[in-house]
C-alpha cells in the first residue's frame, strides 16, 4: 500500500498545474505602549506598512533579522517584509490595547513565496538533524493538499493510540516521501462533552522529563495541515493529516504528541516509539 501511495504522490507532482490561490494571512497585533519584536529567519531587506498609524522599524544600515512593530489606534492595515534571501512575508496588522505576545519568531513556512516566484508554493522549514542541515525544499500547495486527501483514503497501517477520560488520540498511518512525512491522525470523542481543540503539537523527546538535566524536546512544526477540525463533538471521530519535515528517531528518542483542549483542562499526551 505504501508503494501505491508513493506512485500516487509522484503522479500528482508530475501533472500539477500551478494557479495563484487566495492567501490566508496571519494577523499581528501592536500598540503604542509596547514594542512587538519580529525575528525573521533571514535578515530584513525591506519592510512596508500600509497605513501611517503603524511603524515597522529595522536596521537599514546593517541588515539584521529583527524588526519592531508599533501602532496607534486606527484601522487595520498590512505589513509586507522581504528578507535578504528573497522570501516574502505578509501579515494583517491590527491595533490592540493589550498584547498577548511581545516576541514572535517567524519560520520559513510563514513565507507566502519568493519575490521572483510566480507559483503558489508551500515552503518548509529546515530541520537540524545529526548536526547537518537538511536543505529546505519547495512543494506546490496543490500537491500537498491532494496527497493528504489521498492518504485519508488509504487503509490504516498503524494503531498507536492514547486514551483518557473518553477521549482518544491515534496515529493511523505514516508515509515518508522525499524529505517529508505524511502522518494521519484520528481524534475520537466518547466523553459526553465536546472537545474544542487548542493545539496538537508534535515533537521528538529524549530522556526522562522528571530528570531535566538529561531531558530534551525538539518540536516538529507541520509544513501543511489538512482537514484538522476546530473541535470534535461527542460521539464524533475526526481524521486529518499533518505534513511534517522528515525525521528519524534515535535509540533513546520517542515521538511525542500533545493534544490540548481550548479553555479546558483536558490534555492527551502520547509518547511512543514508531
Amino acid at each position: 500500500m505504501r508503494h501505491t501511495f508513493l506512485i500516487f504522490l509522484l503522479s500528482i507532482l508530475g501533472n500539477i498545474t500551478f494557479a495563484q490561490e487566495p492567501q490566508q494571512l496571519d494577523t499581528i497585533y501592536a500598540n503604542e505602549k509596547m514594542n512587538l519584536a519580529l525575528f525573521f529567519p533571514a535578515n530584513i531587506r525591506q519592510g512596508i506598512v500600509g497605513a501611517n498609524n503603524y511603524v515597522f522599524s529595522y536596521n537599514r544600515e546593517r541588515a539584521q533579522p529583527l524588526g519592531l512593530l508599533k501602532a496607534t489606534k486606527g484601522k487595520q492595515s498590512n505589513l509586507l517584509v522581504v528578507t535578504t534571501d528573497g522570501k516574502v512575508y505578509s501579515y494583517i496588522i491590527k491595533y490592540a490595547d493589550s498584547l498577548k505576545e511581545l516576541n514572535r519568531f517567524v519560520s520559513f513556512s510563514e513565507s507566502i513565496g519568493h519575490e521572483h516566484q510566480r507559483e503558489s508554493l508551500v515552503i518548509r522549514d529546515t530541520l537540524k538533524q545529526d548536526s547537518n542541515l537538511i536543505v529546505h525544499k519547495q512543494y506546490p500547495k496543490a500537491f500537498l493538499e491532494k496527497s493528504s486527501k489521498a492518504m485519508l483514503k488509504q487503509p490504516e497501517r498503524k494503531k498507536i493510540i492514547k486514551r483518557k477520560e473518553g477521549m482518544s488520540l491515534a496515529i493511523k498511518n505514516l508515509v515518508y516521501f522525499e524529505d517529508l512525512v505524511f502522518m494521519q491522525f484520528e481524534i475520537k470523542n466518547e466523553s459526553g462533552i465536546d472537545f474544542d481543540i487548542d493545539y496538537l503539537k508534535v515533537g521528538m523527546v529524549i530522556g526522562n522529563e522528571k530528570r531535566r538535566a538529561s531531558y530534551q524536546s525538539v518540536p516538529l512544526k507541520p509544513q501543511y495541515v489538512y482537514k484538522m477540525p476546530d473541535k470534535t463533538r461527542h460521539a464524533e471521530t475526526s481524521r486529518f493529516v499533518y505534513v511534517l519535515p522528515k525525521f528519524t528517531l534515535g535509540d533513546n528518542e520517542k515521538l511525542q504528541l500533545s493534544l490540548k483542549e481550548l479553555k479546558g483542562n483536558r490534555e492527551l499526551i502520547l509518547r511512543r516509539r514508531l
